[in-house]
């Protein structure tokens, strides 16, 4: 895992220098090594420094971890790739499961990559005269495009683009992407299923969770946990658990939150070591800059929700760790907002609006969260977004997810299936809080804001505004 860049210039020339501008913007943090490559050669360095390659259509990548195996860019037949991210229907490396996939015929694989293999990803790969590329159908692992006057490229972040000129585009979950010198074309090639409702159980939903998670434990013998205690994480813990993944997990917000109490005891019960990593007001105002960057633009919203993703991320790699799980995705598969059970109590069929919702996840969640954690040298992973789990999920008729009054709580069938697990009601039946809220720091923010005479919305578009006029100075 790290980060992803291609350029193609379209007037044929070297475009060496355009790479390795894009490479250096994609974070802060230093890289492990970087590699660049052409369709015939491949090298690495240390350093953003390579003297064997100037050609029009280059592949780079800067890497962040350790593991990184084999090295990248590779170089096979008449192309090179890249692969970030994860294979879980295999237990050889990723990228050499996914190079193998696509060795004898460069665009067929990566569509045979997105139709038939199962994973979170993002690949990229260069020819003699195209850029080529394509995200899995959930599309968790971000890829961008665009162009200006002189080239055509693709990045995991906006900030690679921008620091081209490019006005980024995001590249749609099971989407292949084709740049030539004259034109650049988009395919689709899988799209979210549409399971029709079937009654279940929750020894099936046990079974499902117990397999797909199994798949992410043989990939990750050691991870942190974001754990708030609720019914998410608390399952998404107590099941790689079960998997005999080597778990420490992490709560994290504003210094006096009651919600640390609550992850406590989850954490007992499940007998599990907890990080409590608590904040100031000031460092949270300190931090702001740096999670806008991240997340890539000024929605506050999405900037309360970051916090707590920056925060466990960069705890998560203090404590010599590279992969961190999350409990993200459940809220929409299961109907845990509060919106969904509002049109079922209507006696109206919320089932469309869960749909689009997990559709649209990778641009309203997914980036956001996952450019968080990789700027702290994190990988984050997502068993609700297991491909499986969630065709089951969306499967699951909307009576078994939500109650027939206000005062049960939702995502019903989780939380049975949760006490069936041993799980105390007390913490299976806990009520949904939001991470900004039950880290304490939405509120904070909008102390923050208030001081500076502004809403919340203004303040974060105004750091947004000057972050970018900083970066365009540079």
């Amino acid at each position: 895992m790290g980060y992803i860049a291609a350029a193609l210039n379209k007037h044929g020339e070297d475009t060496s220098e355009t790479l390795l501008k894009m490479l250096q913007a994609a974070s802060p943090r230093p890289a492990l090594s970087y590699g660049i490559a052409d369709y015939r050669n491949s090298e690495t360095s240390r350093k953003a420094e390579f003297t064997s390659h100037n050609y029009s259509i280059l592949l780079g990548s800067k890497n962040i971890f350790p593991e990184k195996y084999p090295p990248e860019p590779i170089q096979q037949g008449n192309h090179s790739l890249i692969f970030n991210g994860i294979l879980l229907d295999t237990q050889e490396p990723d990228s050499l499961s996914a190079a193998n996939t696509m060795k004898a015929n460069l665009e067929k694989g990566i569509k045979t990559l997105i139709k038939d293999r199962t994973g979170s990803y993002t690949v990229a790969a260069v020819k003699k005269d195209s850029i080529i590329a394509g995200i899995d159908h959930i599309g968790t692992i971000p890829l961008y495009y665009g162009e200006n006057k002189d080239c055509t490229a693709i990045a995991t972040n906006k900030k690679m683009l921008w620091s081209v000129n490019i006005n980024p585009t995001p590249l749609k979950p099971g989407q292949i992407i084709k740049i030539i010198q004259k034109n650049t074309t988009t395919a689709q090639v899988k799209t979210l299923g549409t399971p029709s409702p079937t009654p279940t159980t929750t020894e099936k939903l046990h079974e499902t969770l117990t397999r797909t998670t199994k798949e992410y434990a043989i990939k990750t013998p050691r991870a942190t946990v974001a754990f708030s205690g609720g019914i998410d994480s608390l399952l998404v813990s107590h099941y790689l658990q079960l998997n005999n993944v080597q778990l420490e997990l992490i709560w994290t917000g504003i210094e006096n939150q009651p919600e640390q109490r609550i992850a406590q005891g989850a954490a007992d019960h499940l007998d599990l070591r907890l990080h409590i990593d608590t904040h100031t007001p000031e460092e949270v105002e300190e931090t702001l800059d740096a999670i806008i960057t991240s997340i890539e633009e000024p929605d506050p919203v999405k900037t309360g929700i970051a916090y707590p993703f920056h925060w466990t991320s960069k705890k998560t790699h203090e404590l010599g760790n590279t992969t961190m799980y999350s409990g993200n995705g459940a809220d929409e598969l299961f109907a845990g907002y509060k919106r969904y059970h509002e049109k079922y109590l209507s006696e109206e069929d919320p089932t469309e609006d869960i749909y689009n919702d997990i559709a649209n996840s990778y641009i309203q969640n997914f980036h956001r969260d996952t450019k968080t954690c990789l700027d702290q040298d994190t990988r984050l992973l997502l068993p609700f977004t297991h491909p499986n789990l969630i065709d089951y999920g969306l499967s699951v008729p909307i009576d078994q997810k939500l109650p027939n009054n206000r005062e049960a709580p939702r995502k019903k069938i989780l939380r049975k299936l949760a006490t069936h697990q041993g799980i105390p009601i007390k913490l299976a039946n806990r009520p949904k809080k939001a991470a900004q809220y039950s880290s304490g720091v939405n509120k904070t923010l909008i102390k923050i804001a208030k001081k500076q005479g502004m809403s919340l919305r203004e303040y974060t578009t105004e750091r947004f505004q000057k972050i970018m006029k900083e970066f365009n100075r540079e």
